[in-house]
């Protein structure tokens, strides 16, 4: 029976359709991804090694691009995914060498009321089901880096409200002087949490945190998904990554993750978020 996006749902498009899928293999073959520059992870998704594919493909002209950006979707709720995929299968179809660079589904719309963000109909993203719930862990490792500097910024908050600056010295630390009115820093997950956003933490006693309002916002939003779509390559990110302002001073001065010393271990999170996907 042929599928019929006006009677069949989503899911039953690409439940049918994943029967027919290329393995990541295959994908790669007709890219003409080297073997080393492929990263499987498992038959049907995968990570590319780009700079690999870069540095051999150093002095090949670099292809046209088309920026599917901000739109309004339909009723039925073709927007930037399923314009993207119809692109890519349109130029296919005339021949053109033609591959879609997407961003992976966040977990609070696809648990929520947008679905899976996976394109619709007959133009969209399979396997469907591994790509909308956390595909190779690149949002997990955003969450990771992101709330270590939460981390690290609590307990810097901690230790300053404890102890003088001499006690500090003995712990390698100097002081900061966060004002806890000025924190630019919420924590995040991918969930469409509305009970967390607005939260006290530090609840407890001197070593249990410093008391403050706080909040979880979704991971997405975060400063470093901002990076992982414009860094260029690990230095880029790491540079990036020490610049990333979480609280002011009491004197109005920027406290970044760098002046936290985390940002390094904040990268180490990111390291293979850089690779991208394969599907």
């Amino acid at each position: 029976m042929p599928l019929d996006p006006t009677k069949h749902k989503d899911w039953e498009i690409a439940e049918a359709a994943e029967n027919n899928m290329k393995t990541v293999y295959e994908l790669a073959d007709k890219l003409g991804l080297q073997k080393d520059e492929l990263l499987p992870h498992g038959h049907y998704v995968g990570k590319v090694d780009y700079q690999k594919v870069l540095s051999r493909l150093k002095d090949k002209p670099d292809a046209k691009y088309i920026d599917v950006t901000a739109i309004t979707p339909t009723p039925l709720g073709e927007g930037k995914s399923t314009t993207t995929v119809g692109l890519i299968q349109g130029l296919g179809k005339r021949g053109k060498s033609v591959v879609g660079a997407i961003r992976q589904p966040s977990g609070g719309p696809t648990m929520n009321i947008k679905g899976s963000a996976a394109g619709g109909g007959l133009s969209q993203c399979i396997p469907l089901t591994p790509f909308s719930l956390g595909l190779t862990g690149d949002i997990n490792a955003i969450m990771n880096a992101h709330n270590l500097a939460m981390v690290a910024l609590t307990a810097r908050m901690q230790h300053e409200f404890n102890y003088d600056d001499a006690k500090l010295a003995k712990r390698n630390l100097k002081r900061l002087d966060i004002n806890p009115r000025r924190i630019e820093f919420k924590w995040i997950l991918d969930f469409c949490a509305q009970a967390l956003r607005h939260i006290v933490i530090g609840l407890d006693g001197k070593m249990d945190g410093f008391m403050m309002e706080s909040g979880f916002a979704i991971a997405v939003s975060s400063e470093i998904m901002a990076i992982l779509s414009v860094a260029k390559d690990l230095k880029d990110m790491r540079e990036r990554m020490g610049k990333i302002v979480v609280a002011y001073s009491k004197s109005g001065k920027p406290v970044t993750t760098a002046d936290l010393e985390v940002d390094g271990a904040m990268t180490a999170w990111m390291v293979e978020a850089l690779n991208p996907n394969l599907m």
